[in-house]
C-alpha cells in the first residue's frame, strides 16, 4: 500500500502543517518539502513538528533536497525518503555451456524431437538442444551415429524490469517539479483596499413616541416608552466656605490733606484700601491740616503740615493685611467719597500682626451644589435600571417632579461638612439605541449611490441631543448628527483572473487604475517568484480594512 505525500509550500509553518496532517487518515505520511522552505530556517521547527506527530500518532518521513533540512529531520527523529536512482541492466545469455553428462540420440530421436516439439516447447522442458548427426560423421561402419555434445540450450531470461521502472520514476519526478513549479510553490497574495469618503449627515426632528409600535425611517420615527420613577437618596458633602478667624494686622499711617481747609475723619464713615484690602481708623481724627511747603517750586512738603501718626486695624484677619512701612494707603468718606488728589495716607510705620486661621461654613452655593448632585445621581441611577431593559434616557429627555430637599444644617453654619436628602420623581421618555442608530443609518445609507455602502457600524459616530420633550403627549423629538465613511464596493470574483501572468508593476497599473480601489498590498511567493501564478486558483484576493 502507497504511502501518501504532502506538498508543502516555502511559507508553511508547523501550525499549518500540523493541521494538513490531521486531514490525513493514513498513519505514514510523507512530506514534500523545497528548498530553503521555512521549516528548515530552525532546528526548533523540525523537533515541534516531531512532537505534533507523535502526539496524532503518525510516523513522517522527510524527502527533500535540502542538505540542511534533512539534517535537522534526522536530528528531530525523523525518517528520510529519496528519489530511486537508475541502475544498469545486467548483461546476460540466453546460451550456455553446462558441464551436465552428455545425453546420447539416434538420428531417429533427434528427429522426432526436432519435427515434433516447437522452440516454445523445447524452452519448457530441459532446454537442451541436440546437434544434427549430419554435422559430423564417425567411422564405425554403420549409419553415423549423433555425436555426443554437451550444449545446453537456455530458455531466453525475462528482459530486466529496471528502465521501465526508470521511466516512471523520471515521469513522476518530471511531473513533481511541474506541479511545483507550476501549481504548488508559486502563490499570490493581493490585499485590495477600497477607496472611502467621508460622510457626514445632519438629521433633524426624530421622533420617540410611546404612540409609535413601529421603526419608521421614512418618517424618522422611532418607538419610545414612557417612564416614572421615584428616587430617594441622601449623602454627605463638604463644605466651601471659610470664614477668616485669624489676626488682623495694625499699624499707623500719616494723612495727606491737599484740600486747603481742616478736614474731620470718622472712624465708622471712613474706609482706607490697599489692593482691594480695607482697613479702618482705630479712632475719630479731627482737625486735619492742608499739606504745606518748605519750597513751592520743588514742592517739598513741611512734615509739620501732616498729621500726627493715625492707628488703623484690618478689617479681616490674615497674613495678606501686612503692609511695609511707605505704602500709599487710600481713603473713602462717605461724605465726600473718594479723593485720592487731594486725600491721601501713607503707612508710618509697618502695618503687621496679621495671621490666617479660617473656619469651615456652609455656603449658599454648597447647598445648591448639593442638590444639583443628587439630581444627578437619580438620574443616573434610573438610567442604569434601564439600560438593562436595552432603554437609554438622553439629557434633557426627563425632568425632576416635586423634589423634597433638605439639610441637616442651614447655609452659613460653621461645620466643614453637612448631611443632604432628595425625594424626587423622574419623569421622561426613553428609547432603544439600535432603533436610533438603524434608523440612521438606514437614512444615511439611502442618500448613497450604488457603488457605495457604509463602513462597519462601530467605526461611525452618531451623537444626538434632546431638542424638546412633551410628556403629556408622550413625544421626544432628537436631533442627530452622523459622521462616518463611506466605502467603494469591490467584485473580488473577477480580480483574479485579470492577474494571471502579471508582474507586480502591472498588477498594480490594473488595480490602481479601478475608481474603487485606493491601495494595494503584494506579496508573491516563494520570495524570487517575479510574477504571478499562471492559474487564478493561486492567487488569494482579499479586502483590508
Amino acid at each position: 500500500m502507497s504511502i501518501p505525500s504532502i506538498y508543502i509550500d516555502l511559507e508553511d509553518d508547523v501550525r499549518k502543517i500540523t493541521s494538513q496532517l490531521k486531514h490525513q487518515r493514513a498513519s505514514q505520511v510523507v512530506l514534500v518539502c523545497p528548498r530553503r522552505c521555512l521549516l528548515f530556517a530552525d532546528r526548533l521547527n523540525l523537533q515541534l513538528l516531531k512532537n505534533e506527530a507523535d502526539a496524532l500518532d503518525k510516523e513522517i518521513f522527510i524527502l527533500s533536497m535540502d542538505e540542511k533540512g534533512q539534517q535537522y529531520a534526522k536530528e528531530a527523529g525523523f525518517k528520510l525518503k529519496f528519489l530511486p536512482k537508475p541502475s544498469q541492466a545486467k548483461a546476460f545469455s540466453d546460451i550456455k555451456f553446462s558441464k551436465k553428462p552428455v545425453h546420447k540420440l539416434d538420428e531417429a530421436g533427434l528427429s522426432g524431437v526436432l519435427v515434433q516439439s516447437s522452440p516454445h516447447h523445447l524452452a519448457r522442458h530441459s532446454g537442451k538442444m541436440a546437434v544434427s548427426a549430419s554435422q559430423t560423421k564417425v567411422e564405425t561402419g554403420r549409419e553415423p551415429a549423433v555425436p555426443e555434445l554437451n550444449v545446453d540450450y537456455l530458455a531466453p531470461q525475462e528482459k530486466s524490469r529496471m528502465p521501465k521502472l526508470l521511466a516512471v520514476v523520471v515521469s513522476a519526478s518530471l511531473i513533481l517539479a511541474l506541479s511545483l513549479t507550476f501549481v504548488v510553490l508559486p502563490s499570490a497574495s493581493v490585499v485590495v483596499y477600497a477607496r472611502r469618503e467621508p460622510v457626514a449627515l445632519e438629521i433633524l426632528d426624530i421622533s420617540a413616541s410611546g404612540n409609535f409600535k413601529n421603526n419608521e425611517a421614512g418618517k424618522l420615527a422611532i418607538a419610545g416608552t414612557k417612564v416614572e420613577e421615584i428616587i430617594s437618596l441622601n449623602d454627605k458633602f463638604q463644605s466651601s466656605g471659610k470664614k477668616q478667624v485669624g489676626n488682623r494686622a495694625t499699624g499707623t499711617v500719616q494723612i495727606y490733606n491737599f484740600a486747603k481747609l481742616p478736614l474731620n475723619l470718622k472712624a465708622e464713615t471712613t474706609t482706607l484700601i490697599v489692593g482691594g484690602k480695607t482697613y479702618n481708623l482705630a479712632n475719630d481724627v479731627a482737625g486735619i491740616k492742608p499739606v504745606t511747603y518748605k519750597n513751592a517750586k520743588t514742592k517739598e512738603i513741611n512734615p509739620d503740615s501732616l498729621s500726627g501718626p493715625v492707628e488703623i486695624i484690618a478689617t479681616q484677619g490674615g497674613e495678606d493685611y501686612n503692609l511695609p512701612a511707605g505704602t500709599r494707603v487710600e481713603i473713602t468718606n462717605q461724605v465726600f467719597g473718594s479723593s485720592p488728589q487731594f486725600l491721601y495716607a501713607k503707612t508710618g510705620s509697618e502695618i503687621k500682626g496679621g495671621a490666617s486661621r479660617f473656619l469651615s461654613l456652609i455656603s449658599d452655593g454648597d447647598v445648591t451644589s448639593a442638590k444639583t448632585q443628587l439630581q444627578d445621581k437619580a438620574a443616573a441611577q434610573l438610567k442604569q435600571k434601564l439600560s438593562g431593559q436595552g432603554l437609554v434616557l438622553a439629557d434633557k429627555a426627563y425632568i425632576f417632579e416635586t423634589p423634597q430637599f433638605t439639610t441637616d444644617n442651614p447655609a452659613g453654619t460653621e461645620t466643614p461638612a453637612f448631611q443632604a436628602s432628595l425625594q424626587v420623581k423622574v419623569s421622561g421618555m426613553a428609547f432603544k439605541t439600535q432603533d436610533l442608530n438603524n434608523l440612521i443609518f438606514q437614512r444615511v445609507s439611502d442618500t448613497l449611490s450604488a457603488n457605495k455602502s457604509l463602513q462597519s457600524k462601530n467605526l461611525d459616530q452618531i451623537t444626538y441631543k434632546t431638542k424638546s420633550l412633551d410628556l403629556n403627549n408622550q413625544l421626544l423629538t432628537l436631533n442627530a448628527h452622523f459622521e462616518g465613511q463611506a466605502v467603494f464596493n469591490l467584485d473580488l470574483p473577477y480580480l483574479a483572473p485579470e492577474l494571471v501572468g502579471k508582474t507586480k508593476d502591472q498588477v498594480n497599473g490594473i488595480l490602481r487604475s479601478k475608481a474603487e480601489i485606493d491601495r494595494v498590498d503584494i506579496t508573491l511567493a516563494p520570495s524570487w517568484q517575479k510574477t504571478f501564478p499562471m492559474f487564478a486558483r493561486q492567487i488569494k484576493v482579499s479586502v483590508g480594512e
